[in-house]
Order: C-alpha cells, then sequence, then structure tokens
C-alpha cells in the first residue's frame, strides 16, 4: 500500500552508475528505509562495491528527504563535493556512494525531465541530447564554429572564472545566434546568474525556464531544449519564459567537489540561425551546447585535477602523488591508525644566526628555502611524507599513506643523506635528526574549513625530544632502538650512545647513532672497533665504575663525538650517589 502511494506522489530514489539507471525505489512518506547492498535492505543494491550491507537511513516528509549514514557504513556519503553524515535532499538533489548517483526526483522532476511548477507555459516541443546524439560529426559550418570554442581550455588557464564564463557565453551566442547566454550557479534548487552576454540586447531583464533549469540538472550533462510555438492569432507574448524567447536549451555541467554550472541559451524565431527555431536546427544548436559543456567540464575536471596534484606535491614524492591518483580507494587518505617511522629535522643555530631579529630572518630566508628544498627531495627520494615545515624545521613521515616494508631503514637513508647534503647547499650550517617508530593515526585532519594530511600519536612526541638531544651529545642523528633493530648492517651501522631520560617524559629510552656502512672491509673494522669500546665503557658506565669508562673512551674521544658525550660525563671518574645507569636531560 505504501509503495502504491508513493508511485502516485511520485517520488523516487533513482541509482545511476554513469549513464545507466540501476535501481529506481519508491521513498514513501514517513516511512523509514534502509539502503544497503544486503538482499534484505529496504533499497537493494549489489553492483556498488563500496555500498555497505546497511549504508544509509532514508526518511521523506515535508518534501524532503533525510538521508543518514549508519554506524555500519564503512564508507563515506558524498554531498555537494565533501564527505557528510547526514543531507536532506528534495526533488533534483543526490548524493553519492562509491561510482553511484543517487537522485531525488518528484513532482518537480520527473523521468520525463519536465517540471509541473505553475505559472510557467509548458513547452510544445521538448528534447534531450544523448552522448552518441552530442557526439555524432559535425559539418563544415559547425567546425568552423567551433575554432573559437576550441581555445577554452587555455582561456581557462590564463584568465579568471568570469572571465572564462564571459569568453564561453560570448562564443555559444556568436555561434548559435541566440538572443543571450548565461552561465548560472545552482545550489539548493535555486539557480542564480553569475554572468550573460546578450550583445546589444538592451532589453526587460532576462529570466530562465525554472521547469528547463531543473530538467537539465536532472539530465546533467546533457543538453535539454524547449520550444515555446505561438500560435499564429495569438498576440499573447507573455505565453513564452522570457518575452520574446521561442526556444532556450540548458546544459548542466558537472564540476568535481562544486555545484553544476549550467550554460542557458534562449533565441527567437528572428535569429540569425537559419530556419528559425525550428527543431531540426534546434537539435544542432542543442549539440553545439552540448559539446561546449562536454570541452568546459573537462578543462574545469584537469585545472582541479591539476591543482590537487600540486597540493598533493607539497606533501608527498612524485611517485606517492601518483599511486594517489591512480588509486580506486577513496579512503585512501581519510584517517587511520598505522605504523610509521617519524622524523624531527631541525637547523643547529639558526636562531642564534638570526638572533630573534626579524631583519636577519628576512635576510636569510633565500639560503633557508634552498635548504629546506633540498632536505624535501631527500625525504621524497626515499618515499617519505612531508608533513608540515616548522621554521627551520621539518616533521617528516614513512609508510603512509601506502605500505613501505623498509620503512625505517629508508627514513634513516633519507636522515644520513640530509645531513651530508645540508653543508653542500648552505656552506656551514648543521642539523640534528630525531628518529622514532610506532603506531600513529595518519591522514586529512584538521576542520572544515581547513585541513591537510597530518600524523598524531606519541611517537612524535618522541621523535621531537629525541632531536633535542641530538644538540647535547654533538652527534646529526639520534635514533631510537626500535628504529636501530629494524636496519640491515649492511646499509647502516648502529651503536647505542646512553639511555635517556628526556625531558617532560617518564620512560627512559636507549638511543643510537647510524652510520651508512662503508663498502670497504678495513673502514667498516675500524668503525665496528670504535663501537665495541664504546660498548664496554657504556657497560662500565652504566654500572656506577666511571674510571674504567673514562680508560676505555680516552682513546677514541678525538674522532667519535658519541664517544666524547659520555668520556666529558665520566670525567669526575664518581657516579652521584643516586646514579642509577640513566643521563636524565634538563632540557629539550
Amino acid at each position: 500500500m505504501e509503495k502504491e502511494q508513493s508511485t502516485r506522489a511520485g517520488i523516487w530514489l533513482v541509482a545511476r552508475q554513469g549513464e545507466q539507471v540501476v535501481g529506481r525505489f519508491p521513498v514513501p512518506e514517513g516511512v523509514d528505509l534502509v539502503l544497503g547492498a544486503s538482499p534484505q535492505a529496504d533499497c537493494a543494491l549489489s553492483t556498488e562495491r563500496y555500498l555497505s550491507r546497511r549504508h544509509v537511513q532514508l526518511h521523506y516528509s515535508e518534501e524532503q528527504l533525510r538521508v543518514e549514514r549508519l554506524p555500519s557504513a564503512s564508507n563515506p556519503i558524498m554531498y555537494r563535493g565533501s564527505s557528510a553524515e547526514r543531507c536532506a535532499l528534495r526533488p533534483g538533489d543526490y548524493f553519492v556512494i562509491g561510482t553511484t548517483v543517487f537522485q531525488l526526483e518528484g513532482p518537480s522532476i520527473g523521468s520525463s525531465g519536465l517540471s509541473t511548477s505553475r505559472g510557467e507555459s509548458q513547452p510544445t516541443d521538448v528534447f534531450t541530447l544523448g552522448a552518441a546524439d552530442v557526439q555524432v560529426r559535425a559539418d563544415v559550418t559547425d567546425r568552423l564554429r567551433l575554432l573559437d570554442l576550441m581555445k577554452l581550455p587555455e582561456v581557462l588557464r590564463t584568465r579568471s572564472r568570469k572571465d572564462f564564463y564571459l569568453y564561453a557565453c560570448g562564443g555559444l551566442r556568436m555561434a548559435t545566434g541566440a538572443r543571450y547566454v548565461q552561465v548560472l550557479g545552482f545550489e539548493e534548487g535555486h539557480a542564480r546568474v553569475l554572468c550573460e552576454d546578450a550583445g546589444l540586447d538592451r532589453g526587460p531583464a532576462r529570466s530562465q525556464s525554472r521547469s528547463l533549469v531543473e530538467a537539465a540538472v536532472a539530465a546533467s550533462p546533457h543538453p535539454v531544449t524547449y520550444c515555446w510555438r505561438k500560435e499564429a492569432s495569438s498576440n499573447d507574448l507573455m505565453a513564452t519564459a522570457c518575452e520574446g524567447i521561442d526556444w532556450a536549451v540548458c546544459c548542466a555541467v558537472p564540476v568535481p567537489g562544486e555545484a553544476p554550472l549550467l550554460f542557458y541559451i534562449a533565441g527567437d524565431g528572428n535569429g540569425s540561425r537559419p530556419g528559425g527555431g525550428a527543431t531540426l536546427d534546434l537539435r544542432d544548436t542543442a549539440r553545439l551546447v552540448g559539446l561546449v559543456g562536454d570541452a568546459i567540464m573537462r578543462a574545469v575536471a584537469m585545472q582541479k585535477f591539476e591543482e590537487w596534484q600540486a597540493k598533493l606535491g607539497h606533501f608527498f614524492s612524485g611517485k606517492l602523488v601518483t599511486k594517489i591518483l591512480e588509486s580506486e580507494d577513496p579512503r585512501q587518505l581519510e584517517p587511520q591508525i598505522r605504523e610509521s617511522t617519524v622524523m624531527f629535522f631541525d637547523i643547529r643555530g639558526f636562531s642564534l644566526l638570526t638572533e630573534g631579529n626579524l631583519e636577519r630572518i628576512l635576510a636569510y630566508q633565500g639560503e633557508l628555502k634552498r635548504a629546506m628544498t633540498a632536505m624535501t627531495q631527500c625525504v621524497f627520494d626515499h618515499d617519505g611524507v612531508v608533513i608540515r615545515y616548522m621554521g627551520d624545521g621539518i616533521l617528516a613521515c614513512w609508510n603512509v599513506p601506502y605500505d613501505l616494508p623498509d620503512h625505517t631503514e629508508q627514513a634513516c637513508l633519507a636522515a644520513l643523506g640530509m645531513t651530508a647534503l645540508l653543508g653542500e647547499v648552505t656552506a656551514g650550517w648543521t642539523c640534528g635528526i630525531g628518529l622514532g617508530v610506532g603506531d600513529v593515526v595518519a591522514g586529512s585532519l584538521g576542520s572544515e574549513q581547513v585541513y591537510a594530511y597530518d600524523i598524531l600519536g606519541p611517537v612524535v612526541n618522541q621523535a621531537s625530544r629525541v632531536e633535542g638531544i641530538t644538540k647535547a651529545v654533538g652527534v646529526p642523528i639520534l635514533v631510537t632502538e626500535d628504529v636501530a633493530k629494524a636496519v640491515s648492517p649492511e646499509r647502516i651501522l648502529t651503536r647505542r650512545v646512553a639511555r635517556f631520560l628526556p625531558v617532560g617524559v617518564e620512560t627512559e629510552v636507549d638511543l643510537y647513532t647510524i652510520e651508512a656502512t662503508p663498502t670497504d672491509a678495513a673502514a667498516r673494522e675500524t668503525i665496528e672497533h670504535r663501537h665495541r669500546l664504546h660498548a664496554q665503557a657504556l657497560t662500565a658506565f652504566e654500572q656506577g665504575d666511571w674510571e674504567t669508562a673514562f680508560d676505555i673512551l680516552h682513546a677514541i674521544v678525538k674522532e667519535d663525538a658519541a664517544a666524547r658525550y659520555v668520556y666529558t660525563l665520566a670525567l669526575q671518574r664518581k657516579p652521584p650517589r643516586d646514579w642509577r645507569g640513566v643521563v636524565e636531560m634538563s632540557s629539550k
């Protein structure tokens, strides 16, 4: 009974994948429905792989359909270009899940695309061109008219959006012989004029057929044409939507992440097109409008793609950007828990160099930019992600948003490359780098207005503390024990410096130095010999035998900064009374 009432009322939720209708569900008044992939769902759709078994709850009342994502849904609802937990639809509105568009059709917009709005004259001829009709081969005249319009992508690149719309309007009006051409924005069921071209026409305000606009939105991206034919004996000029207008074509151009953009072209039988407003000629006009709409849709989509690609390029390497853009998984950048190797990089002494003087800070921006560019490239070369810049510092991480099996080793190799390269691009500058590994929340984080790819988790704070300790130890890189254990000695040699208690934390941490493994066997043996001596001295140092530690380290302190740090602590030859083998840091 409820379905019969809905059918009579004409309220339907229509599911489309591309141009194909894959589902059509009646929406009764005041009844809760569930949309999902389960056969038991009230609105069951099995052709959308991103649809959960119970994905959305629907409720139609007061001439709108309330849509709410259920807790069991694993994928978002996309509404007006953004992820939403809930939304409200009026006839003609739609939401998207995966690759399927779900559009509400009702009394205002039916399956035929015609409106039943009161106070508006019904057209005598209506037709909508499909994709095949729009793409049919053009004759010589059409090709000549299109030559100017083919410049649209280049115009979009070099002019503002408004200038671009005006250019398209002028080209369409000249090509079609229309009285006027308008670009409309369509949001929340209402159209507003963004710009128009009417040549020398200074007549009354130009309006639009609301039912034609609604029909074009429902048929997007295909152009819809209305003809209003006046009887020969009739002098009623108000029989059409606008005085003196016999026909109009409207094409709704989908714009990724934005409301649809509509091109509205209107004319009369006395226009410059041969044959007046005859349906045959209007099919040519509609086809031209459809081709231009398609060109604009592709141009704007490409521009947005390039903008998105450029934004991703600020955080990810080119290889990772390509993977993200080619991925079919829309959840790739959503917040998720992942293991990650985290790096804190800081330029040593930059604050002292500039002495807090704004003029000096400004004077060094060129060198700072060169340094940051080189350091960023090192991160990218090893498949890392730059999370943010912090003045003269960088927060970076690995193993997000894609799996990188050797992410810890890649982070260490990047750190070694950064310390070697910094002195080349900015003479005399040095750095400190701290590395830690652990679970983080990684993804697009922030607010509705401003967000960025970011990471959160205890390991982020840990890596920052480790970087601070490099200043005290006098080495460029320190890593945690988990990092040291994850690298191959064939590529990277590690050595435990000491056990530390960083400022502001309660957990002690063993910190290690890293250095590239020499290819020469003799050079490697020299390094490993120093490491063995340091390990022997460290055992004595932590057990309170500072005299022995001092004697062992004496032979290597001149060439080994980490050994020199422990050696300096053991200079007193006797530990404090409360010594427990842990170096407690007093500052960051």
